[in-house]
């Protein structure tokens, strides 16, 4: 189970308290305290504990006109609001306030043929309302539109990503729930994933995380369609 040779995702490597992804050098991150802090500290002090409702899917266009990245986003979504291994690894329904910042973010580029997604440029750090959650986002996201998020040609016909074949529904969630690993925080100030940018070898090791937490589910998306799940996830 690899990515073969050719698939590498754009992260970041930290060098000298410096985030760095590819030849970008990333400036050192900002803490971003929002209102959701705030109310965090208030329950706090009122030694109170919040019960927020999960966060809402982002507004979307009909079935018929859902791009693969709407697909893949949603199918994240579906994965993450219900109780499953899958969604515990990341936090819980907690981490779809994460893809959703992710989701806005991401534009698409043409890039090396390589590349699913590049992270690059600072970092803010964050801090969500659902259970406190920390996360990080960076300056830039970009979605390789000749990648094999997109793409299935000779050229990845040696390609795995997470045993899936790319430009594949199953490949397509993956890629984004890599990435969302490298966003979120871990209670001991670690990221879900370590940054992987620099190492091949750290690539497929994260991915292989990812299809250990969530294999189940991936492989359960085959079973419903985006209809069903653009309803379920609808006010």
């Amino acid at each position: 189970m690899s990515f073969g040779w050719c698939l590498k995702f754009a992260e970041v490597v930290a060098v000298g308290g410096l985030l760095a992804i590819g030849e970008v050098l990333a400036q050192r991150p900002v803490i971003v305290e929002t209102g959701l802090t705030k109310s965090i500290r208030r329950a706090s002090e009122a030694h109170t504990a919040p019960h927020p409702e999960p966060p809402l899917a982002l507004s979307l266009p009909n079935v018929n006109q859902l791009t693969p990245l709407d697909e893949a986003y949603l199918d994240a979504f579906s994965i993450l609001k219900e109780d499953n291994p899958c969604s515990t690894f990341y936090g819980g329904p907690a981490a779809i306030e994460v893809l959703n910042q992710f989701r806005q973010q991401l534009k698409p580029r043409l890039l090396d043929s390589s590349v699913a997604i590049r992270m690059s440029g600072s970092t803010t750090n964050h801090m969500s309302l659902h259970d406190a959650l920390s996360y990080r986002l960076f300056q830039k996201a970009e979605l390789n539109i000749e990648g094999p998020f997109n793409r299935r040609s000779l050229y990845y016909s040696d390609l795995s990503i997470g045993g899936f074949p790319p430009n594949t529904r199953e490949a397509r969630v993956t890629i984004l729930l890599h990435e969302l690993g490298h966003l979120i925080g871990r209670r001991d100030r670690q990221w879900l994933l370590p940054n992987d940018g620099a190492s091949e070898d750290l690539v497929r090791e994260n991915t292989k995380r990812v299809i250990r937490a969530c294999r189940d589910q991936i492989k359960r998306l085959r079973r419903i369609s985006f209809a069903q799940e653009l309803q379920a996830a609808r006010p």
